[in-house]
Formats: structure tokens, C-alpha cells, sequence
């Protein structure tokens, strides 16, 4: 006879089991750096965990730790303060809050939950240096407040949020890579690699221009250690703000490893009173060098995910993206150096500039004769190029509303095709084409009026010549449908309009590729077949033109056009211009309307030109 206590004991248990499981997994995720795959384990976690422990606690805080990777620094407070619901005095969660708002430069909150962290566990020296340097930091910008720079202005993030001020290590590294600059040299990174052996450690040191490459450092450690790491492979790990060994595979990794460093350097010298050297130049980056069974990949600097945009994925508030970062272009740092050198014995020196101190009038005298030299006119004149491109940028994607709201229209149209069948279907685009073509032509007209604009800002911006032609493709066929509905000979004419137009604009956008990205894959052979996703700027617009060819035929084969053979030859020769796969081809020749090449033989050959 099983009883109620003990059957209640044994779901508990289950559950915790089941719980365990899934932290186990999300830190396998994070391990690796999957932060979605990671955030999705922990909060199954947490559905299986028991309020009010520190276990719960802990995964609020690990899912924390997952934002504040992804400097999302706003959903980390959120998780943080979910884990002091469950567990007040939680030190993991108020270190990562604390941490979050000394990001989002919230630092008397920040001082607050450190104060608290120091009450909760008053022996740790980590924390009470970390409380020091976050006060310094807090009375250092309270101090700073008055003045926001030449003229009143402060330096802005790009995107939604108000002023933001560099940290002091941000300020650092800024003015290292200045003063490189002013001397025209690029300011180097000291790398300190420790490696274990037993109970001894070795630690051999390695300098390298800041914008070294993941894969060099891993090169160069090798190098330091031959006899240790010839053969063995190896990671690379620093320690966070947090004291967190993190692994670096990637340049995000290395910058954020440099941020650890002068984070450190800070702390230390808040705690001692001695202040770093102002020509001290950038921290060195102490790493620890792990043997490991398989070397990690080197992971990809991408900050925008895949998904984000697509057709596929409407936006929601999980796409946030990341916060508080301060980009420094390389012409912002070179004019830096140039205005240094205009300010004579002031600004000779390295380090952060007092402009207080050496006073606000000279300064602007000095802004003003470098702004007059040749040097100054080259970088401004780069700076204008970059406007001018983001002034393109945001109109085209104002077009790029008006396509979202077009395809909408069609996805909407009819229900969606079964899952592996092509979107959108024939279904919707007849549907659409029946109920929605007026809808659809002025979604249309807009988004090629913005296309336009952008274009006559920036004459070269292709993007918005390949979006042109791609609306034309679309539009194309959404008459055609028309066409074959009622018969209508005044849809067709459209419908064929469009085609020829979308090869237009391809054409042109082929025309306005830049140099280094013209590299067609073309001649490459098999290697280049096996790799499509590799396919170069040109040879992508090559492949946009084939399907416009290749959809034209089938058009004409439907409509009993004998040209439409012609336009099967001209898409088959594109898509083998741009080094598709071979497969691809014969797959999409055996698929064709005709059903000329249904035999996969034939469509084979076709697919190699035979």
C-alpha cells in the first residue's frame, strides 16, 4: 500500500530529477555559447523547480547570465530580480544585477545590490573591491555630469536609447587606439597565457596588433608552448567581471575579454589607491590555456541572427537586440589623433585628454585648424560616405515596410501550403491575385518610390536595385495568376512587363557590384557545387535572374509562347554562371511546367549545358 505522503514525495522527486536534467542541459547550452538553447533549458528548469528555493533562484540567475552575454541588459535585471523573489539575499543574482545596471550606467542601484551582496557574504574581498571601484564609478560620473562634451554634445548609441557615456575602460582603450593612430601605428594588445602543468604554472607573454585575428592568437599561444601544444588541442579562457572563466572562439570574445582586463585593472586599482598611468596604454588579457580532447570552432562575429527579418519570423520582444554598445569608427580615431597632434605639448601626451584642464577655448581653436587640413578633409569626406549610406539604408528599408506588407497580403490570402511545399503557394497567389491586387499594386508603388529615393542619395546602393527587381519577379507572377484566372490579355502584358523589368534590375545591380565582392563562383568546380551557401554577391544576383528566366518559360509554355525555350537556355546558363549545384538544376528542370526533362536523365543533361 503505497500512501498519499509517499506518493507526493516521490513526484517531488520526479520533478527535481526532471529539473536537474534541464539545468544540466542549459549548461551544456551556455558551455558552448547556444544562448537561445540555453535560456529555452533553464526555464523548462524552472517550470520543475519549487518556489522559494535557492535552486529556482539559481536558474532565474543562469538565464541571467545568458542575457548578460548577449549584452541584453534590461532582460537581465528581469531574470535577476526573479531570483531574489525566490531567495532575497541570492548573491549570484545581485552580483549579475549589479553588474547590468553598472552597464546601463544605473550605478546607484548597481551600488546598492553590491552593498547588499557585502552584507550577505562580508568575507568575500572580490565583492568589496567590486563595491569600491563601482562607487568610484558612480562619484566619478556624478562629477563629470557638467560637462558633455565640445559644444554640449555627448556621444550617442546608435539605436533607440538616449546619451551614453563610455566607461572608463571603453575610454582607455578609445584613447590607446587614438594615440596609435596619431603616430600612424595601430595599437597593439598584450596577450598573457598561462599554462598548467601539475602543481606548476608557466606564463609566457605575446604582443599583437589589435585587430589580430581569433585564429592568429591561437597560432601564436601555440607558439609560445611548442613542446606542450604541437599536437594537443587547446582552449582559450579568461575570467569576467565575475570572476567566470569564459572561452574565447570568436573576435567578440577577445574584445570582451579586453573589457574583463581593463574591468580588472580598475578594480585593482580602486582597491590599492593607485591610479593606472594615464600612457599606460590598454590591459594586458590574461589566458589560461586548457587542454581539451577537440579544439572549439571558432564561432562567427554575427550580431544580427539569421532568423531576425526573415520572411518566416515576424519581429516579437525576444528579437531585442543588443544594448549599450558604442561603436568607434576607425576615421573617429584617426581624427582624434589628428586633433591631438594640432593641440601641440597638451595633447602629446597619451591618455585620455582633460579638456577641462587644458581649457575649452584652445581646444575648439585647435578643432578648427585641424578640420582645415587635407587630412581632415579625406577622413570627414569618409565620414559623409557613411552617412550618405545609412541615409540610403534607412529609406530602403522604409521600402522594405511596404514588401513586408505586400507579401502579407498574399501569405494571408489562402491558407498556408503543408509543411515542404513552396511558399507561397499556388493557392494564395491566386487568391491574392483575385481579391488583392490593388492592395497589392500600391504596396508596390510605395516601395519603389523609397527604392528610388534611396538610389538618388547613393546612385551605387544595389541593395535597393536587387529589391526593385525581386518585387518585380513577385508581382510578375501574381499577374500571372490573374492572367490565367479571367483570361485577361491587360494582366498578361503586366505580368510580362514585369519580367523584363526584373531583368533589368538585375542587370544593373550586377553592374554596380563592388570589386570585392564580384568574385562569381564560376570556374571554381566541384568545390564550389558542394557550396552553395557560399555563393558570392554577383553570384547570388546571377541566381535571382535565373529564377526570373526559368519562372518566364514556364509562363510561356503555359500560354503555348514557343520563345519559352529560349528563356529555360538563358536561366540554365545563369544558374551554372553562378556555380549552383548540379543537383539543384536537374531537381528544378525535372519540376519545370513542360515536363520536358521529368526524366532525370535528361534533366541532367540540360542541367550541364549538354
Amino acid at each position: 500500500m503505497v500512501h498519499k505522503g509517499d506518493a507526493a514525495h516521490n513526484e517531488i522527486n520526479s520533478f527535481q530529477s526532471k529539473a536537474a536534467k534541464y539545468k544540466r542541459e542549459g549548461d551544456a547550452h551556455f558551455g558552448k555559447r547556444n544562448m537561445s538553447e540555453a535560456l529555452a533549458s533553464y526555464g523548462k528548469a524552472i517550470e520543475m523547480s519549487l518556489s522559494g528555493t535557492d535552486e529556482k533562484a539559481a536558474l532565474f540567475s543562469n538565464r541571467a547570465a545568458c542575457y548578460l552575454m548577449q549584452n541584453m541588459y534590461r532582460h537581465a535585471v528581469a531574470e535577476c530580480s526573479h531570483a531574489l523573489n525566490e531567495a532575497p539575499d541570492f548573491k549570484p543574482a545581485l552580483l549579475r544585477r549589479a553588474r547590468a545596471y553598472e552597464q546601463m550606467h544605473q550605478y546607484d542601484r548597481a551600488v546598492s545590490d553590491l552593498e547588499a551582496a557585502a552584507k550577505a557574504d562580508p568575507n568575500s574581498d572580490d565583492v568589496r573591491k567590486k563595491l569600491q571601484a563601482t562607487r568610484a564609478a558612480r562619484d566619478n560620473r556624478k562629477a563629470s555630469r557638467s560637462v558633455a562634451g565640445l559644444g554640449g554634445g555627448g556621444l550617442r548609441a546608435p539605436g533607440k536609447r538616449g546619451t551614453q557615456r563610455l566607461s572608463p575602460a571603453q575610454q582607455q582603450a578609445a584613447a590607446a587606439a587614438a594615440s596609435g593612430q596619431s603616430q600612424g601605428q595601430l595599437p597593439t594588445l598584450t596577450i598573457k597565457a598561462t599554462l598548467v602543468r601539475g602543481e606548476a604554472a608557466e606564463t609566457k607573454n605575446v604582443v599583437l596588433p589589435i585587430s589580430v585575428r581569433y585564429k592568429d592568437i591561437v597560432d601564436q599561444v601555440r607558439n609560445l608552448f611548442p613542446d606542450d601544444l604541437k599536437e594537443q588541442a587547446f582552449a582559450l579562457k579568461y575570467k569576467d567581471a565575475e570572476g567566470d572563466l569564459v572561452t574565447v572562439t570568436s573576435r567578440t570574445d577577445l574584445r570582451g575579454a579586453l573589457s574583463a582586463a581593463m574591468h580588472h585593472a580598475e578594480q585593482r586599482a580602486a582597491a590599492t589607491g593607485v591610479q593606472r598611468p594615464r600612457d599606460a596604454g590598454l590591459a594586458p588579457v590574461e589566458v589560461e590555456v586548457v587542454p581539451v580532447a577537440k579544439a572549439p570552432s571558432e564561432t562567427p562575429d554575427q550580431i544580427i541572427p539569421d532568423h531576425v527579418g526573415s520572411r518566416d519570423h515576424p519581429p516579437n520582444a525576444e528579437d531585442e537586440g543588443a544594448e549599450d554598445v558604442i561603436e568607434i569608427d576607425e576615421w573617429l580615431l584617426t581624427f582624434a589623433g589628428l586633433f591631438r597632434k594640432h593641440l601641440g605639448e597638451d595633447g602629446a601626451k597619451e591618455g585620455p585628454l582633460d579638456l577641462r584642464q587644458i581649457g575649452l577655448e584652445k581646444c575648439c581653436e585647435a578643432l578648427e585648424v585641424a578640420v582645415g587640413t587635407d587630412k581632415a578633409k579625406e577622413l570627414l569626406g569618409a565620414a559623409a560616405d557613411k552617412f550618405q549610406e545609412a541615409a540610403a539604408a534607412a529609406i530602403f528599408n522604409w521600402g522594405n515596410v511596404h514588401v513586408c506588407a505586400s507579401r502579407k497580403v498574399v501569405d494571408c490570402a489562402a491558407p498556408a501550403p503543408e509543411e515542404g511545399q513552396p511558399t507561397p503557394s499556388d493557392e494564395q497567389m491566386a487568391a491574392a491575385a483575385k481579391d488583392h491586387i490593388k492592395r497589392i499594386d500600391d504596396e508596390y508603388e510605395k516601395a519603389v518610390e523609397r527604392y528610388k529615393q534611396s538610389l538618388a542619395i547613393k546612385s551605387d546602393f544595389y541593395e535597393a536595385t536587387i529589391a526593385w527587381g525581386q518585387q518585380c519577379f513577385e508581382r510578375a507572377k501574381v499577374y500571372h495568376f490573374a492572367a490565367k484566372a479571367g483570361d485577361d490579355a491587360a494582366a498578361a502584358k503586366v505580368a510580362d512587363e514585369m519580367f523584363d523589368l526584373a531583368a533589368v534590375k538585375f542587370q544593373e545591380s550586377l553592374a554596380m557590384c563592388p570589386k570585392e565582392d564580384e568574385a562569381s563562383t564560376s570556374g571554381e568546380g566541384e568545390a564550389a557545387a558542394e557550396q552553395p551557401g557560399n555563393l558570392g554577391l554577383k553570384a547570388q544576383i546571377q541566381v535571382l535572374w535565373g529564377n526570373v528566366l526559368f519562372e518566364r518559360s514556364q509562363v510561356r509554355h503555359h500560354r503555348g509562347d514557343d520563345e519559352w525555350q529560349v528563356d529555360t537556355d538563358a536561366a540554365v546558363a545563369k544558374f551554372n554562371e553562378a556555380g549552383c549545384s548540379k543537383d539543384d538544376i536537374t531537381k528544378a528542370l525535372m519540376n519545370h511546367a513542360s515536363g520536358v526533362w521529368k526524366d532525370e536523365e535528361a534533366a541532367k543533361a540540360k542541367a550541364g549545358g549538354k
